[in-house]
């Protein structure tokens, strides 16, 4: 998962699609009058939504943008208030949400959904350009400010949400089908994911909807979006066969090749030219470099600083504290007063100019060509004019970095139209512009420096954060209709150097997000440009950008979640049959109990699970029920000095045909923001028994399991205390497991434990064995993908009924995954008959361990 370079782990992952099962139903209580706030995107989908809340209880009230913007007006059902706005300037929206709040009700909700892009022709033309696309995205930019206030205030009584919806492809831009949604729409995806972060108890989510989905449809996803109980997830798209998904980073098959320089394999020659934004100074600058000394290129920089001589009485002067007492005696020599404001500005337009200098130096003593020139990049007639020159000189631009970039650092209630402006312009009209001054026919590399705070949002950072999604979706966009052309997005977390200060690299060591060495990222853009495997369009860079664990809330919460359970949603439990039916294994249940409660408190992990009982298993046959309730109840939480700590107790239960309720499960959950460090089992014995190899207790009847939960690889030992086995499993994509995704808690790992206790129960008793209830089990750490792994069973007590052990489960050094404390199964041979023998398919090859 890792890239070691220069003793720095830094990831670097391809950003793909990842499979989601659909979304619990969890009961929800709305803040009592309160509005929910829906924008109208003049199609019918306005109206099967609002029909929908409204019998979810909600009041509602539309939203309507200008004719400008949405040139039809959805036709409302009777009851359903509307407000419509003349323009979407800031001066405009106050007053117009501040008359909703006063004439309906205070705002606990708002829906945005997005306008369809009016001219499609338009659209690919001027994919960047159109002035109405950016309108509507200030506009919930800017709503989203003023609503700050009232949406947390709610989120007090209730669920309160920030929801936007797009309508690109329901693969939230990453879809091989052309999408009809401008990308500067994407930005609304950065707004949602940074307010998820600033606004704690306000549930964010952006999602994304296949146009061709029909309105009914749309409005049952949207509302059944509103209902989830997982907080971990911000944004989620659905296709038009109604498959579910969101964005993951997974790790990126770019190989790393350090200290290769020279020309390899690669389109990259002293032929190709890049047109590059923001490379004069900072980190793009270190990049252009890198680049050079690589490939010899021509480098045609583009930076706001005006390129002049440095003054007489600064030349030789190196120290900034020699510099500024000669700044002092120049301004007043000039008979000006020289203000700390005036004297800083002066020396920073000096070290610019320096920078600048040292770029351009170092990029010919590489190998490489350049000129600089100091324009607007924003303004698109003078870039051309600029340009002519040089592109004569140099040749067709062959390649473009867009790598400026502006901060506005600071929570979306302070935010300004000007900070909006300053940060959208730089990044989307400076890449238009880019754009517009290259044959893109001619253009074989585009790469975008994005950022992380795009990909995860960042608190502070909603504006950033939007503009840099833009870039992401574009590129996904741009790749679709250029494909011959190698384009990449670089996520990238924060640099080591530029505008990280040594203050902010001590917030970013508490959220554990490391900065990228400056040698690891150049390296890392060669890398990406050498290489001739497909290339991934959007890479992310950096650590995760972990929410800080904001505090608790004192009120013990309940919550009921409603799942339907489906054999068909479900492939795996196939391979769990007991007596000609799928049977939901315990640790299924105990997994889904686990990862509904990290999904409801955020931040949290789940250590331990106490008091796991079996009461009623669910069978997959006629039995079924139509869903499957879990109840779920805090009953303590404790912030102490080494940690804080949140219980729940948790059952899962179904409804009878006769109206009574039939127990399933239940367990108590324990949750930490940080799991404890995995200990040692030092008293393991890895002695092999060689008359044990044989053993085959998948095809004897020992055990029922079908392929996918044939983990039980070798017996090493067994006696009427002890039993220790080695165990490995086939990797299973999400679509295998279906409702119980791998998260915290493996649960087909964690069933090879109770797998080799029923082998121990076999081998003294020659009778079957189900498992009933466990005292305790905690989880430490993941077993690897498709490694060996033991588990180390310690019989307790037993008779000719029942059975208790503890099981640990740990790597050949003793390093301890998970252990089970109190584990209890019922003997019975009346059992054995139901263990009908399955065949292994693709099984994993079982390395001894080393004596």
């Amino acid at each position: 998962m890792f890239e070691e370079r220069q003793n720095i782990n830094i990831q670097q992952h391809q950003v793909k699609l990842k499979p989601l099962p659909a979304p619990d139903c969890l009961d929800l209580t709305w803040p009592v009058d309160h509005v929910c706030l829906l924008t109208d995107d003049g199609t019918p989908t306005t109206i099967a939504l609002a029909k929908g809340l409204v019998e979810n209880n909600w009041k509602v009230v539309v939203l309507n943008f200008p004719t400008s913007i949405v040139t039809k007006r959805s036709a409302l059902p009777a009851g359903i208030n509307q407000v419509v706005l003349t323009d979407l300037s800031e001066a405009h929206l106050k007053p117009q949400l501040a008359t909703i709040a006063n004439n309906y009700g205070a705002i606990g909700a708002f829906i945005h959904l997005n306008p369809l892009s009016q001219d499609v022709q338009d659209v690919k033309d001027n994919i960047l350009g159109r002035e109405s696309e950016k309108s509507v995205l200030k506009s919930v930019f800017l709503i989203a400010k003023h609503l700050k206030k009232s949406l947390n205030e709610a989120a007090r009584h209730g669920r309160s949400c920030f929801i936007t919806v797009t309508r690109f492809d329901g693969e939230l831009g990453l879809g091989q089908n052309q999408s009809l949604q401008n990308p500067v729409s994407g930005g609304l995806f950065g707004l949602t994911k940074t307010l998820n972060m600033e606004w704690e108890r306000v549930f964010c989510r952006a999602i994304d909807l296949n146009p061709e989905l029909g309105a009914e449809k749309a409005a049952q996803l949207i509302i059944a979006e509103l209902h989830d109980p997982n907080l971990l997830i911000t944004e989620v798209g659905y296709n038009l066969q109604q498959e579910r998904t969101t964005l993951v980073g997974e790790t990126n098959s770019l190989p790393f090749s350090p200290g290769l320089g020279g020309k390899h394999s690669s389109e990259l020659s002293s032929d190709s030219v890049f047109l590059v934004s923001g490379g004069g100074r900072g980190i793009t600058a270190q990049c252009v470099i890198k680049l050079a000394k690589a490939f010899q290129c021509k480098f045609i920089l583009l930076g706001r600083t005006e390129r002049i001589a440095e003054p007489a009485y600064a030349q030789g002067c190196v120290e900034e504290k020699e510099l500024k007492p000669r700044i002092i005696k120049n301004i007043q020599a000039q008979g000006e007063k020289p203000t700390p404001v005036k004297v800083q500005k002066t020396l920073k337009a000096i070290l610019a100019q320096r920078e600048i200098e040292e770029t351009l130096q170092a990029i010919v003593q590489a190998g490489g060509q350049v000129e600089y020139i100091s324009a607007d990049i924003t303004d698109v007639v003078v870039l051309q004019e600029k340009l002519t020159a040089t592109v004569e000189r140099f040749g067709s631009i062959t390649g473009i970095i867009h790598g400026a970039g502006v901060l506005a650092d600071k929570l979306i209630e302070k935010k300004t139209e000007q900070d909006f402006e300053s940060v959208y312009s730089t990044k989307i009209n400076g890449l238009q512009s880019m754009l517009a001054c290259v044959n893109d026919s001619q253009l074989d590399h585009l790469v975008l420096f994005s950022s992380a705070a795009g990909f995860y949002g960042n608190i502070g950072q909603s504006d950033y954060a939007m503009a840099n999604e833009i870039l992401n979706k574009f590129a996904h966009d741009f790749k679709r209709q250029h494909p011959a052309c190698h384009v990449v997005s670089f996520n990238w977390g924060p640099w080591d150097g530029g505008m990280v200060t040594p203050e902010l690299k001590q917030l970013f060591a508490q959220r554990n997000i490391e900065v990228i060495p400056i040698e690891v990222g150049t390296q890392m853009v060669v890398d990406n440009l050498r290489t001739l495997v497909p290339e991934a369009v959007q890479v992310l860079v950096g650590s995760p950008f972990i929410t800080p664990i904001g505090e608790l809330e004192p009120e013990l919460q309940t919550y009921r979640i409603r799942r339907k359970l489906t054999l068909a949603a479900n492939p795996f439990l196939h391979d769990h049959v007991i007596g000609g039916h799928p049977v939901l294994p315990v640790t299924c249940a105990t997994a889904w109990i686990a990862n509904v409660c990290e999904h409801l408190l955020g931040g949290y992990k789940c250590f331990s699970c106490e008091n796991i009982k079996v009461l009623k298993g669910i069978v997959f046959d006629e039995t079924l029920a139509n869903e499957y309730i879990l109840d779920l109840k805090e009953i303590n939480k404790s912030k102490l000095a080494e940690r804080t700590e949140i219980e729940l107790a948790a059952t899962i239960w179904s409804e009878t045909t006769t109206g009574k309720p039939l127990y399933h499960y239940s367990v108590q959950i324990k949750l930490q923001p940080e799991l404890p460090p995995a200990p040692t089992y030092a008293t393991f014995d890895l002695t092999v028994d060689e008359e044990l190899a044989n053993m085959s207790p998948y095809q004897d009847g020992t055990l029922f399991h079908g392929p996918r939960f044939q983990g039980f690889k070798q017996m090493l030992n067994i006696s009427p205390k002890r039993l220790t086995v080695a165990c490995a499993f086939q990797s299973l994509d999400d679509t295998q497991r279906g409702q119980f995704p791998l998260l915290t808690l493996d649960p087909i790992a964690a069933d090879a434990q109770f797998q080799c206790m029923l082998v121990w129960v076999r081998h003294f008793y020659q009778a079957g064995s189900l498992p009933l209830r466990c005292q305790r089990g905690e989880y430490f750490q993941a077993i690897p993908d498709g490694e060996t792994f033991y588990v180390s069973i310690e019989v307790q007590s037993s008779t000719d009924t029942k059975s208790v052990a503890n099981i640990i489960s740990h790597d050949s050094q003793g390093q301890v995954y998970s252990r089970v404390f109190g584990s209890e199964v019922t003997i019975s041979k009346q059992l054995n008959h139901l263990f009908v023998p399955s065949s292994i398919v693709n099984p994993i090859e079982f390395i001894p361990p080393k004596p």
